[in-house]
């Protein structure tokens, strides 16, 4: 198997874990942003990422790799077999993908697109130099798109600097008195919001090295959550189930 991705992608970083948590065997594959849709277009009609490759089956997106992996590969699922657990645990994995992973997205760009290194490091640090020089050329041409596409204005990261701090007390306020999501049960809800985390909490489990964040405003953004709740949540799930085959 062979999974298509951007290296710090949240959402590729839940596709990864699905994976791992399977203990299956797959070629991660960095793809260059930009340059990644001629790729992906081989594939699939949408130009986003992951994308995982088996045999024959091409799979777009975290939530349908999560879909077909616990199909094909049922030994340990990630989605609950009760039909009421199931509809509630995807429908909050849906609403955090979106409310979350968007979100953070927003906030992390709006400050740390102006740090083409830190960028650079980000999609390309598995790369060959050669690449990374590309990479470095074209990154002007990249970032206007990657503001258009993702930040658009101070507006929007304002609004999504609300829309983050109310996602993370629902978090907050369903993890006060259970382990995980769904209470006892350890699920793709967990894998796919600990994921959508980890731009914020940066743990040590996770497959790619961090580099420190560069800019004052996203690294007080980060800082003001080390003492939340959810935060101290999210270094306990990977603590205690991101084991990388």
């Amino acid at each position: 198997m062979k999974l298509l991705e951007f290296p710090h992608s949240h959402y590729c970083e839940k596709a990864r874990w699905a994976l791992d948590s399977k203990g299956l065997k797959f070629q991660a594959i960095a793809l260059m942003p930009g340059y990644h849709i001629f790729t992906v277009r081989k594939y699939a009609q949408d130009t986003s990422v992951p994308v995982l490759l088996d045999a024959h089956h091409a799979v777009q997106g975290s939530s349908a790799i999560i879909d077909y992996l616990d199909n094909k590969y049922p030994s340990y699922l990630l989605s609950p077999k009760d039909p009421q657990q199931l509809a509630y645990c995807l429908q909050l994995e849906e609403q955090m993908d979106k409310i979350m992973g968007e979100n953070i997205r927003t906030i992390l760009y709006y400050s740390l697109l102006a740090y083409p290194k830190f960028i650079r490091h980000c999609f390309t640090h598995s790369m060959p130099r050669v690449k990374q020089g590309i990479f470095q050329i074209f990154y002007p041409i990249l970032r206007k798109k990657i503001y258009k596409s993702y930040v658009i204005s101070e507006e929007k990261y304002n609004e999504a600097r609300y829309n983050f701090e109310q996602a993370m007390e629902e978090i907050a306020q369903i993890i006060a008195q259970q382990p995980y999501l769904l209470g006892d049960q350890f699920s793709r809800a967990d894998v796919s919001i600990a994921s959508m985390l980890s731009l914020l909490v940066m743990p040590e489990q996770h497959p790619f090295p961090w580099q420190d964040v560069p800019d004052k405003q996203a690294r007080e953004f980060l800082n003001s959550y080390k003492g939340h709740p959810v935060f101290k949540w999210t270094e306990n799930i990977y603590q205690k189930h991101r084991i990388r085959s």
